[in-house]
């Protein structure tokens, strides 16, 4: 049983129907639903995509993304060109065609919202839900797997959460027309612990987040669109704002940004995607991790099925490689975090990149994941940056 249907959880379902697993996904939201966040899709989530099968669907539905401009304050800016092709995809397309597939594929799904696990002798057997009817029901399964996003309640109830975090930051924005060209490259404008960050979903749709700390937040309380209006205005200096633009849809705020968790697993359960641990948006990882968490559990999953008395070493070994897996992402993010954001560092690093775009490419395949990060971390890079 998966408990959510986004990128992590369909992939997750899709790829044990296909080996020939009984699956049934709980997902509460009708699809095709509306989310703003993780439409930026890396060359991690590109790769994960065509093993997947699905990329060329998604290319069919997405645009090409050439590269990213990073405007730091006290800082020339940085065009960084994507080393391995990236995409934009609106995440209403992008999970129905994955929630999708994993259907065709024999996964069954039920519209239902989870409200507890069930636990017998220690171990997860299945969940209580409340179904379209508003009834409560019982599912039981062999595993149950927590693709239930940031603040799982699955992972929750097993006790794997961490309190949240008090300095956790939140985005508010959605799509807009009327931002003008981008040509296909994705806008950071960085400062003060917080950013305005545009993606290009097509033509004539833009992607727009400002985020900014909690206590920020709720200063706009009694004004929130002039409050993210005059952040964006100030954090872009001008050359980019909200300013003849028109919002398409409702706005959107997501947050906190932030979800810790202890363990990864426990008897008869699983994580996956942010479920198992939120990576700040910044540098855009998160439906990366999640196929790539889809597809590491999806090998102990059916490992699990095949030989349950070896579930604990399998179910342990996927934590430990995701766990080793993000914190070096974490360390990664960091990094990027105090270039852009710490003036005399974004200045240098600024000139290092221009005369060394190699360098650039190395932080980006290292956040993709397409390299290991820890090869971005290597003393020789670092040197070559801020030395």
């Amino acid at each position: 049983m998966v408990v959510g249907a986004g990128p992590a959880g369909s992939a997750l379902a899709l790829l044990l129907a296909r080996a020939g697993a009984r699956v049934r996904i709980l997902e509460r939201t009708p699809f095709p639903r509306r989310k703003v966040c993780g439409e930026y899709l890396n060359g991690g989530a590109v790769l994960s995509l065509a093993r997947l099968g699905l990329l060329d669907a998604v290319r069919a539905v997405g645009s090409p993304l050439q590269g990213v401009r990073l405007v730091a304050p006290g800082a020339a800016p940085v065009a960084l060109p994507f080393p391995t092709p990236a995409l934009a995809c609106a995440r209403e397309r992008l999970d129905a065609l994955l929630l999708d597939a994993a259907c065709a594929a024999g996964a069954q799904v039920e519209r239902a919202r989870v409200d507890e696990v069930l636990l017998e002798g220690g171990r997860c057997v299945g969940v209580r839900a409340r179904d379209e009817r508003g009834e409560t029901v019982e599912r039981r399964a062999r595993i149950v797997v927590g693709a239930d996003g940031t603040g799982s309640l699955v992972a929750r109830r097993l006790g794997l959460a961490r309190g949240p975090r008090r300095s956790a930051r939140w985005a508010v924005g959605g799509h807009f027309a009327g931002l003008g060209a981008l040509e296909g490259r994705i806008e950071m404008y960085v400062g003060g612990g917080a950013y305005f960050a545009l993606n290009p979903l097509d033509a004539t749709r833009t992607n727009v987040m400002v985020v900014v700390p909690r206590a920020r937040l709720a200063q706009w309380s009694a004004d929130l669109d002039s409050g993210v209006g005059a952040a964006a205005a100030t954090l872009a200096h001008g050359a980019r704002s909200f300013t003849g633009t028109t919002r398409l849809g409702a706005r959107v705020s997501v947050g906190p940004l932030a979800h810790d968790v202890r363990g990864l697993w426990a008897p008869g359960a699983l994580l996956v995607g942010d479920a198992a641990g939120f990576l700040d948006p910044f540098t855009g990882q998160g439906v990366a991790l999640a196929l790539l968490d889809a597809e590491h559990a999806a090998e102990a999953t059916l490992a699990a099925l095949r030989t349950p008395a070896s579930e604990s070493a399998l179910f342990g070994g996927y934590a430990r490689e995701r766990v080793r897996d993000r914190a070096w992402r974490r360390r990664l993010g960091r990094l990027v975090a105090l270039l852009v954001d710490v003036p005399p560092l974004a200045r240098r690093a600024s000139v290092r990149l221009a005369r060394m775009p190699e360098l650039g490419a190395t932080l980006l395949e290292g956040l993709a994941g397409t390299i290991a990060p820890q090869r971005a971390l290597r003393i020789d890079v670092l040197a070559r940056l801020l030395a």
